[in-house]
């Protein structure tokens, strides 16, 4: 294989990143690592079931949709605060009247993507379930295609309220990572946890299946077990992980629920808070 195509959303946040990650991938693989910048969420995930692409970060529905149909592998998921899931959560500025879901009537919302399961699908799959009215909840609604345009859409007034990904800390109602402290800026007394559901299966480097063996495996290596110091302090800062660990039958498990209520329209039970 003379070059490998690395496949992923483009950010602002992650534009240096990423093409630190390939060059970190190149030499510990000693060879050429490609950066392709895909448009959305269903563009690269159809790149990669097509080999377009050779690996990509795959967002959780994407990721249910290749890896149920044996399109590709799973090489590593994300860690983020210890877990290797996380929540969806609709967020709102704090100087704002907005508190919970049913003060949700004629407001601005900003999502990520429609194939994004934090930014969009699985949030508002839960305010359908608690009786929210979606077509009277939202006046606008902008897919702004990153975490870090949520934020920033919500800083500056764009919008009234912003869906992201966050955990909460283990055993308590804190808020440990979220799209808006990684991304954005915003600080916990900014905001305001409007309505939050998950679990959500983590993300996941996935590779094609004609992907050489020793390529997967090398590279499952330099990111789970810190192979090449190089490729995880990279691999950790293009996704603001903490680290990485090997996809197991749980994870799977999670992924075919997830596709269930991506195909129903159903939600994933909120965690006990």
């Amino acid at each position: 294989m003379e070059r490998l195509r690395f496949g992923l959303i483009p950010d602002e946040a992650n534009a240096t990143l990423a093409d630190d990650l390939a060059r970190a991938a190149g030499e510990y693989l000693h060879t050429d690592v490609e950066v392709h910048r895909a448009t959305d969420y269903r563009v690269l995930a159809s790149s990669l079931e097509q080999g377009r692409i050779d690996f990509a970060w795959v967002p959780p529905v994407g990721a249910a949709r290749l890896v149920t149909s044996g399109v590709v592998r799973e090489l590593a998921l994300t860690m983020r605060n210890g877990q290797s899931t996380y929540l969806t959560g609709l967020f709102a500025l704090r100087s704002s009247k907005i508190e919970t879901p049913a003060d949700l009537r004629g407001v601005r919302a900003a999502w990520v993507d429609r194939e994004s399961a934090s930014g969009y699908i699985v949030i508002r799959a839960a305010l359908r379930t608690a009786g929210v009215s979606l077509v009277q909840a939202f006046s606008e609604e902008h897919f702004v295609r990153s975490h870090s345009e949520i934020a920033r859409a919500l800083a500056t007034g764009k919008v009234d309220v912003g869906a992201t990904c966050f955990n909460f800390v283990s055993g308590t109602v804190e808020i440990a990572r979220s799209g808006y402290k990684d991304h954005g800026g915003l600080r916990d007394e900014d905001v305001r946890l409007v309505a939050h559901a998950g679990p959500i299966p983590a993300d996941v480097l996935a590779a094609h299946k004609s992907v050489p063996q020793r390529i997967v495996t090398a590279l499952a290596a330099a990111l789970v077990d810190a192979r090449s110091p190089q490729l995880h302090a990279a691999a950790k800062a293009l996704v603001h992980a903490d680290g990485f660990v090997r996809p197991g039958p749980e994870h799977r498990e999670m992924l075919v629920s997830l596709l269930r209520v991506v195909d129903s329209g159903k939600t994933i039970p909120p965690p006990g808070r």
